[in-house]
């Protein structure tokens, strides 16, 4: 008798659409709304006029100097905060499960949330920035470990790859809701009311929760039963079917061959744990805004352009679009910093600010958090995937601590560092970057177990595609290396007892 669980009286792909939307899309986007919070109240007279330290609108020289410094750090206390927030889930994430975490995320959201946006001095206002950036890190280090070993192996990529165009949906949010806000009041409830308003996202999720099914790969580290059940209703398969079998069986041949040290990280053992580490980490995007109503329109352009990947990550696979994605970033960046800065050819550099939005969600903004999680195995998912959120995170702090001044000495010529960067990555990825389309998780481990970091590409180009006989062999291979010792006591018991009664 089938004795698997429905989840919100559903399974299969029924409860899958219902995670994307109940908790996956809810969550990235307070993400992407509190990642363009700010952008546009740092300058509003109500908002200058509560903390007069953080002015650069009405100050001039050294008092104005001295207020940017001050402001840049206030700002880049979100980014801190959330590289810290990211790095926090190592210690907790594979104790407490997937759910958990991100249930500890969205509360702490709430709480971080009303102490920002009821603050009435820089320092409340600060603490308030880091606590929401630490709740955005756990978050964004949490919710796509859950969702990519939830997933099948078909539809993985668009599944995960459906937080990107949330994250730019949020942001598309955030910089309407102020834009619209400015002309609804003229008191401080025109900067606190934008703030406080994704706590409606945190608030959403957190019920759906408790009735979401955990990660049938954490359950498998000694709740094998549980996970079974959970791995039959995300399928929709009977109990014991054979293709739940199978998947229990690679999860835990998998689990058999990893490790679990943090200290492996910094090791490049036969799991490639420093490799694959180092490719999660090597994706970095960034963006920039100009006037509030450039930024709500270039903002909307992205999030349109954040559908286009859902049609292709599963058809034309992760390093195709992460390399097109590059080269037409490295093109946009060459493009503004020759013609940025002159009013004859400021039209062209607004047209490749557009293309910018185009390129840049097609590989950088949703396919960096599948990546990481797909190529993470399982004992150091968390980890792995914690380490490139925060490496995400910090260069984010950096592009914005360095953009200013950047922009200041080198005026238009500074996107030229952007453009080689992003030109460096093609090759990158073409040489180093093992392609995990088509594949399961389990696989990926076993292209990493067979290669080395030059030759991983053409390693995943070669191995063949596994299939449950594949699965079978390999475990009736296993279980025959480790019976020689008792079938060859028992052939001497039998020759022993032959010679006995002879």
């Amino acid at each position: 008798m089938d004795h698997s669980p429905k989840y919100l009286g559903m399974r299969g792909a029924r409860l899958k659409v219902a995670m994307v939307l109940l908790v996956v899309a809810p969550s990235f986007l307070l993400f992407g709304y509190n990642n363009g919070s700010t952008g546009g109240i740092l300058t509003l007279e109500s908002f200058v006029h509560q903390f007069p330290k953080l002015d650069t609108v009405n100050t001039k020289g050294s008092v104005k100097a001295h207020n940017s410094l001050v402001k840049g750090a206030v700002t880049a206390a979100y980014d801190l905060g959330a590289v810290f927030g990211s790095l926090s889930c190592i210690m907790y994430s594979d104790k407490i499960g997937r759910i958990r975490t991100i249930l500890a995320g969205l509360i702490l959201a709430i709480i971080a949330l009303a102490i920002e946006s009821s603050a009435y001095t820089v320092a409340q206002f600060t603490i308030g920035r880091v606590l929401v950036g630490w709740a955005i890190g756990t978050i964004s280090a949490s919710v796509p470990v859950w969702q990519t070993e939830c997933s099948t192996t078909k539809h993985r990529g668009a599944f995960v790859i459906l937080e990107g165009l949330c994250i730019s949906a949020g942001i598309t949010t955030s910089e309407w809701v102020t834009y619209a806000f400015t002309f609804a009041f003229s008191s401080s409830a025109e900067w606190r009311v934008p703030l406080v308003l994704p706590v409606v996202f945190a608030l959403f999720v957190m019920p759906f929760l408790f009735f979401m099914p955990e990660s049938p790969r954490w359950l498998c580290q000694g709740r094998l039963e549980e996970a079974r059940r959970t791995l039959a209703a995300l399928a929709d398969e009977d109990l014991y079917s054979l293709d739940v079998s199978a998947e229990m069986d690679r999860i835990q041949l998998s689990l058999e061959s990893s490790r679990g040290s943090l200290k492996l990280l910094l090791t490049n053992g036969k799991e490639r744990y420093l490799h694959r580490t180092i490719l999660a980490m090597t994706d970095l995007g960034f963006k920039a805004n100009k006037s509030r109503i450039l930024s709500c329109t270039l903002v909307t352009a992205q999030t349109c352009c954040s559908l286009i990947p859902l049609f292709t990550v599963d058809r034309f696979g992760r390093r195709k679009l992460l390399m097109f994605s590059a080269a037409g970033l490295a093109v946009c960046m060459a493009v503004m910093a020759g013609t940025g800065g002159s009013s004859t050819t400021a039209s062209a550099a607004v047209v490749f600010i557009y293309l910018y939005d185009f390129f840049y969600p097609i590989g950088f903004l949703g396919l960096t958090f599948l990546y990481a999680t797909e190529i993470a195995p399982i004992r150091m998912r968390v980890p792995i995937t914690a380490i490139a959120n925060a490496t995400q995170w910090l260069c984010q702090f950096v592009v914005g601590q360095i953009s200013p001044p950047g922009t200041t000495n080198l005026s238009n010529r500074y996107w030229i560092i952007f453009a080689v960067l992003n030109v460096s990555f093609v090759p990158i990825v073409f040489f180093f970057f093992p392609e995990t389309n088509g594949r399961s998780l389990e696989e990926i481990d076993h292209i990493f177990e067979n290669s080395h970091v030059f030759n991983v590409v053409s390693t995943a180009r070669k191995l063949p595609y596994q299939t449950n006989q594949d699965l079978e062999d390999m475990l009736h291979d296993k279980a025959g290396q480790e019976q020689p010792k008792h079938v060859e006591d028992t052939d001497t018991d039998k020759e022993g007892g032959k010679m006995s009664k002879a």
